[in-house]
């Protein structure tokens, strides 16, 4: 099999290097990833500016691009450059270096590249490691997806639908397939220096819905939520159309 891996936190992270390692065992993995570290890059992609790369030791893997671009430029150089002329048949975005829970997804670079992908048509999926100081999570994480992987490409996932997997901090319980759920933030603002801010904060998980990654993940299982790219409210959108009389 053909895989795709990227990631938001850099090429060189612990994340990408434990699943690459792991799959490169037994597939054709390419690797092309930020050159830094992109967290909560969200979708974001380089319109304004040409995107710089490096071809870095291949390793156990077919190719490895250190890019300095954004997680789903990384997916676009793959599909539209290094790869176009075979495509991968699988994208994978991660190890993630913590979760991407709840309203995780909102800013994740890592899910955003895993959404990029089935923009593009290939068939993709985003993994986290719930705690990024449980470094047994990492290879953990790599052995679910590795143990996995056929059931993965066999299902017949929607268009522009992909799966967000977190690994526990602790090893598995289970597999909970469950929706991504709401959480906020305590975030504020303080000022470091004269003119520069910083912004901090915690998941606020009270009165989060137990059916959902957000609970699941604490009670160690594996969640497995599919997010797609269509943001469209359709009840909204309904009710719009029979009760509001725009002009």
């Amino acid at each position: 099999m053909r895989i795709l891996i990227t990631n938001d936190d850099g090429i060189e992270a612990v994340g990408i290097r434990s699943i690459a390692d792991k799959l490169s065992e037994k597939h054709q993995v390419y690797v092309i990833a930020p050159k830094t570290q992109k967290s909560a890059a969200g979708h974001g992609i380089s319109v304004h500016s040409p995107i710089t790369y490096t071809r870095l030791s291949s390793e156990n893997c077919k190719l490895r691009i250190a890019a300095d671009g954004t997680p789903a430029d990384c997916v676009k150089l793959a599909a539209l450059y290094f790869m176009k002329d075979r495509l991968p048949d699988l994208v994978i975005s991660g190890i993630n270096e913590g979760s991407n829970i709840g309203s995780d997804v909102i800013y994740s670079g890592t899910v955003s590249a895993a959404l990029e992908g089935a923009y593009m048509g290939l068939r993709s999926i985003a993994v986290s490691n719930a705690d990024r100081y449980f470094k047994e999570g990492y290879e953990l994480a790599a052995c679910f997806i590795s143990d996995n992987l056929e059931k993965i490409v066999a299902f017949d996932m929607p268009a522009y639908t992909v799966l967000n997997i977190n690994y526990p901090p602790v090893r598995h319980r289970g597999v909970a397939i469950v929706p991504v759920g709401m959480n906020m933030y305590s975030d504020s603002f303080s000022e470091v220096e004269e003119g520069v801010l910083q912004i901090s904060g915690f998941p606020k998980t009270d009165g989060a819905d137990e059916n959902t990654d957000i609970i699941q993940i604490r009670k160690g299982m594996v969640t497995v939520s599919p997010v797609r790219l269509d943001r469209n409210d359709y009840d909204c959108l309904e009710k719009l159309k029979k009760g509001t009389a725009l002009r």
